[in-house]
């Protein structure tokens, strides 16, 4: 059953991965131009917290996704070849950053979140927009922490150790 995932291998390695991250920065800094410019104009927050929870939610999921890489290699078959110490570096790196990611956007889903709640329920009358400029802060932090891991990917081509085939 596992030769039907190795055609999905690609989706494991570092270059992917990178190109992920780099792909997902895009709608991480456009919220970060975008929201800001309605905070400055205080104008309504509806639409920057849809747009703040959407990308908080991708920030969640591609930390779940980047955390679990190493169980995705498993299920793909990809464990206990012969760069297997290099993989298992990429896996931690990957938890680490992927961790970072679902935290920040979590809570920065939980400062939008507070806003849609019923006034009745939390009031966050008058602080709308400082719970905005929690979570904007809180995607720029991860924005920066993507950023680095991108760049910690790639560093990590560079200095992987060839694989010498042992001959018995």
């Amino acid at each position: 059953m596992k030769f039907l995932f190795v055609p999905l291998r690609f989706l494991i390695s570092p270059v992917f991965i990178a190109a992920v991250d780099v792909l997902i920065l895009f709608p991480m800094v456009l919220t970060l131009v975008d929201v800001a410019g309605s905070i400055q104009r205080h104008g309504d927050t509806h639409e920057p917290v849809t747009i703040t929870s959407t990308v908080a939610l991708m920030m969640i999921g591609w930390g779940v996704a980047l955390e679990e890489r190493e169980i995705i290699r498993r299920v793909f078959g990809a464990k206990g070849r012969a760069d297997e110490a290099w993989q298992v570096h990429l896996d931690e790196l990957c938890h680490q950053y992927g961790v970072a990611q679902l935290v920040l956007g979590l809570f920065a889903e939980i400062a939008v979140a507070l806003i849609s709640l019923p006034d009745r329920i939390i009031n966050t009358v008058g602080y709308e927009h400082a719970l905005l400029v929690v979570a904007l802060v809180l995607i720029a932090i991860g924005t920066l922490v993507q950023i680095r891991h991108v760049f910690v990917l790639i560093a990590t081509l560079w200095r992987r150790k060839p694989v010498v085939a042992e001959t018995a």
